[in-house]
């Protein structure tokens, strides 16, 4: 059986869980704001809904995820042509924020998603990679 002391503990100690759990989930993730302004951005200039882009930035790689776009039943071409512009809009949001600096590789891929496959199903992808001289260029393979 327990005693006052170690259930007045344990119950110290759940509550101190549940408080930082709580916490975690909601503080913002860092530079959420910046990748909700080039979200902002990307979508406004390819024209197309807030909820068919979606963009996260993991380690060195800014992926930009084109979700249900009307570019899946585009052609390579097709999909090249949009993903070089949402690179160059990328970029320019980049420019003014030191954490980019360390991008690396630019990812935009085409995918569909629904509720039987919330993962998603990867259509295409067009990668874009930084030079020596610090520009992006196509990754072909």
């Amino acid at each position: 059986m327990l005693t006052r002391t170690m259930a007045a503990r344990l119950l110290a100690l759940i509550s101190l869980f549940a408080a930082a759990t709580a916490s975690a989930q909601i503080a913002p993730t860092p530079g959420s704001a910046f990748l909700d302004r080039m979200q902002t951005s990307v979508a406004k200039s390819i024209a197309a809904q807030d909820k068919t882009v979606e963009i996260t930035l993991t380690g060195n790689v800014l992926t930009v995820l084109r979700v249900n776009s009307n570019q899946n039943g585009s052609s390579h071409e097709g999909r090249n042509n949009e993903a070089t512009e949402i690179a160059r809009v990328a970029v320019k949001a980049m420019a003014p924020d030191a954490k980019s600096s360390s991008v690396h590789t630019i990812r935009v891929q085409y995918m569909t998603r629904d509720s039987a496959h919330p993962e998603g199903n990867v259509i295409d992808t067009v990668e874009f990679r930084k030079n020596s001289k610090g520009e992006f260029e196509i990754h072909v393979t």
